[in-house]
């Protein structure tokens, strides 16, 4: 059961205590939705029955709740046009000539040979888009110059 003292609640449940300990370290910001919910339902479910939360405060908190989910599929949606479109570009370099750094910040130049995608083990929707140099990798971002190739023209 969690209690009501001076308007601050204090859960003991452990979901809950999750979700408010999130909040020390970078406040709303680093709130999901989930987290957000959880905390209105504590707060609720331990409002003073004398005094409850006005429905004004109430409404305003759907709205942020509203807002919280909104932003968070705006992020993926474009997170997930951002890497389509890094893999797009990156696969039209296939046969061009690029010059940039590879994964160990050291100069690279030579015909793109292939493109592959590293997948972080930690976070899987972290991707970066990569493209194969011969031997060396340089991830799309450091790609500092493109040079097509140009066919003379035939002889007649």
């Amino acid at each position: 059961m969690s209690q009501v003292s001076s308007n601050i609640i204090q859960p003991t449940t452990s979901s809950a205590s999750t979700a408010a300990n999130s909040l020390k370290g970078g406040g709303l910001n680093d709130i999901d939705l989930n987290e957000f919910l959880k905390l209105m339902l504590v707060e609720l479910q331990n409002q003073d029955p004398l005094n409850p939360t006005d429905n004004a405060a109430l409404l305003q908190q759907v709205g942020e709740l509203r807002g919280i989910s909104s932003n968070d599929q705006l992020v993926s949606t474009l997170k997930g046009f951002s890497n389509t479109q890094e893999l797009t570009t990156a696969s039209s370099l296939i046969g061009k000539t690029v010059k940039g750094l590879d994964v160990a910040a050291k100069e690279v130049s030579g015909e793109v040979t292939s493109v592959s995608i590293k997948i972080d083990e930690k976070d899987r929707n972290k991707r970066q888009v990569q493209v194969h140099v011969g031997d060396q990798i340089v991830d799309i971002k450091n790609v500092r110059e493109i040079e097509d190739k140009v066919i003379p023209p035939a002889a007649t």
